[in-house]
């Protein structure tokens, strides 16, 4: 399939075989696509409208990060996790839960559905959590420290040996 594709590309394009190859160049060796790279920081109204279209987005949804934060033209996107995204939706990607040509999150990596959910609303508080948690250890030490001078043991005797001490017969004679 692949040698029919570069065959057509070079039959009515010669000149979109450097393009060919490079695209499967990129899929072959797992490379980064230079295409993905973002450009620079939009500074003008003109270039913030083509950073947009570029990533499929309108002009009143598109903010890029703030340029000191070094991410160029890329979208600021919402803090939504995966795993609070709405699992019935007809996603075209349902294992990522997202659609085709949708940008990524700049922290992708750390807010997928098995890791970190960034915008979750916990039913406890935070300081709630936190407080039953210190509570429960400095408790557990307190109780250490109180008992720790009312040592209890099994009470045994010491272990005999045929060559020490007397020796005891616990069968009838």
């Amino acid at each position: 399939m692949a040698l029919s594709l570069v065959k057509k590309a070079i039959l009515t394009n010669p000149h979109s075989l450097r393009k060919t190859v490079g695209i499967f160049c990129n899929a072959a060796r797992n490379h980064w696509n230079y295409q993905y790279k973002p450009g620079p920081y939009p500074k003008t109204m003109a270039e913030r409208q083509a950073a947009a279209k570029k990533y499929g987005l309108s002009i009143e949804e598109y903010q890029p990060y703030p340029e000191e934060m070094g991410y160029g033209d890329y979208p600021k996107l919402p803090d939504i996790g995966t795993d609070s995204k709405d699992p019935h939706y007809p996603y075209d990607l349902p294992d990522l839960k997202r659609n085709f040509n949708e940008p990524f999150h700049v922290a992708s990596e750390i807010i997928g559905e098995d890791r970190f959910n960034i915008s979750v609303k916990h039913r406890i508080p935070m300081w709630q959590q936190w407080t039953w948690f210190l509570g429960a250890m400095f408790g557990s030490y307190m109780l250490y420290m109180y008992l720790d001078n009312y040592k209890i043991g099994r009470p045994v005797v010491a272990k005999q040996y045929p060559q020490e001490g007397p020796h005891y017969m616990f069968c009838p004679k």
